[in-house]
Parts: C-alpha cells; structure tokens; sequence
C-alpha cells in the first residue's frame, strides 16, 4: 500500500537507486542555484537602497548583515538538521516513522521561531548599540532588521518546508519557488521605494513577503503532490523520542551556521567604527563577494 502511495506521489526521486554520481549532481546543482538566489535577495536589498535612498540608507542596510547572518544562519541550520532524520526514514522506506518525524519538525519549527523571534527582536537594538552602529543611521538600521526579524516566523515556514521537500529527493522545486520570490522581491522593492515611500523598511518588507510567498507555494506543493505525507492515525502527535533526535541534528547545525558569523559580527563592529561612508562601501563589496 505504501509503495503505491509512494508511485502516486510525482517529485519524489528515490536517491538510493540509480548511479551515484548523476543522483548527487543532479540534487546539488539546483542547490547550489537556490544558494546563489539567496544571496540575490540581500543584494537586491542593498542595490535598491543605495540607488534610491543614497548612502546613509545603504550604510543602515548594511550595518545589519552580520546580525542577519548569525540568525538566518542559525534558522537554515536548524532547519536542515530536521530534515536529516525524515530523509533517512524515507530512504530506509519506513514512511510512517518519516511522518512522525515530518510532524515533530513541524512542532518544532514553530517553537523555535516563536522564541527567536521574541528574543532577537528584544535584543536587536541592543546589538547594534553594542555593534558600534554609527548614530546617524542606527534608527534606520533598526527599522530594517527589526522587520526582517519579525519574520522569522516566514524563515522558518520556507526554509523546513524546502527542507522536507529536499529530503524526499526533489531540490528543483524549492529552486523555483525560490526564483519566483527573488523577482517578486525585486518588484516589491522598487514599489515600496518608489511609490509607497516606505524607505528601508520597505525593502525589509519585500523580503518577508516574498520569503512567506515561497513558504505557502512549498505547503501547497507538499499537500498537492506528496500523498506520501498524508498521515495516518497516531502519526501526527507530539513524540518526545521523535524530538530528541531531531534537537540533536538541528541544534548543532544551526550553532554551527551561527558560531561561523560570530566572526563576521565582530568585524561589522570594527567596520562600523569607521563610520556610515566606510559602511556603505564595505556592504558594496561585500554583496560581491558573497556570490563567491
């Protein structure tokens, strides 16, 4: 029954049958493009300000990369560690075990970015202050990244679901989503400058909404063609057994995403030190540099 189940559900590509090598570059590649996009979303940020608002704007958006870094970080890693267990189970095809996973990642998807969220934004103000943000540009740099880390709810709702998506053999399909946010992006960015005067909390508002609009294309994606997921009765309760593994894969990935930007937080400061002109030039080439 399972098996037919399995059949039904397109987009699905069982990684443990097939030659190695075409399996692997076929799933990193996309991934690989997904990364780039990514990137793309910040830069697209940073572009939009320094041509709009000039450099002060810029130097605010930019001020706030390393702090993003260190939380974004911390979600992706999070979120990646989850999806480890669910695609193991479905690669050893014990897909009942695979759902109660999928359902404890869940729970725990919502817990976490329930309390980061509560944390981040009480303490962001604080880290700038602490972070040497120059004065004349520390109201916008929090109106920027107190938006983007209101959202974390919406990292989190794309960056499990994709990861769910990925564990069951498909890393296309996040892709797409992906691109479609990255040009929604684009265009909101330019209406909320433009014509809505928003300023940089306009930028910061494209990004959470094209984050939440790639969430619910995943969702959707997920309902309409994995009836692999559909659970069965006693499959989507609370399992503390469940939820220990997961903690143990997601905590230490996403510290792992978070202790590598420490360093980069510590040379914001240091960069912030020098003022908002030096600010600005470092978040010009650093958009640069972060395609590499």
């Amino acid at each position: 029954m399972e098996e037919n189940i399995q059949k039904k559900s397109q987009g699905i590509t069982d990684m443990t049958c097939g030659k190695p090598l075409k399996l692997i570059l076929a799933f990193a590649i996309p991934m690989l493009i997904g990364t780039l996009f990514q990137q793309f979303y910040s830069m697209v940020d940073a572009v939009m300000v320094g041509k709009y608002l000039g450099v002060n704007s810029l130097a605010a958006v930019g001020s706030t990369g390393a702090i993003f870094f260190m939380v974004n970080g911390f979600v992706i890693g999070n979120t990646a560690g989850f999806s480890i267990p669910i695609a193991q189970k479905f690669g050893a095809k014990d897909y009942s075990e695979m759902r109660r996973f999928t359902m404890n990642a869940v729970y725990m998807g919502i817990f976490f970015s329930v309390v980061l969220t509560a944390i981040v934004c009480l303490l962001t103000r604080l880290i700038l202050v602490v972070t040497n943000t120059p004065a004349e540009i520390l109201d916008e740099a929090y109106i920027y990244i107190i938006v983007i880390f209101a959202g974390i709810p919406v990292m989190y709702l794309y960056n499990l679901t994709a990861g769910i998506i990925r564990a069951l053999g498909d890393s296309k399909t996040p892709l797409y989503f992906l691109i479609v946010a990255a040009l929604l992006n684009i265009v909101l960015d330019i209406v909320s400058i433009q014509f809505m005067g928003l300023g940089v909390a306009g930028p910061a508002y494209a990004t959470v909404i094209s984050q939440l609009v790639s969430g619910i294309l995943c969702v959707i994606f997920m309902v309409k063609r994995f009836h692999i997921l559909k659970l069965k009765s006693g499959e989507g309760g609370v399992s503390a057994r469940h939820i220990k593994i997961l903690l143990s894969m997601g905590i230490p990935m996403g510290l792992q995403y978070s202790i590598t930007a420490i360093g980069s937080v510590i040379l914001q400061a240091a960069v912030n030190g020098l003022g908002a002109v030096a600010v600005a030039a470092v978040t010009a080439g650093s958009k640069i540099s972060s395609f590499c």
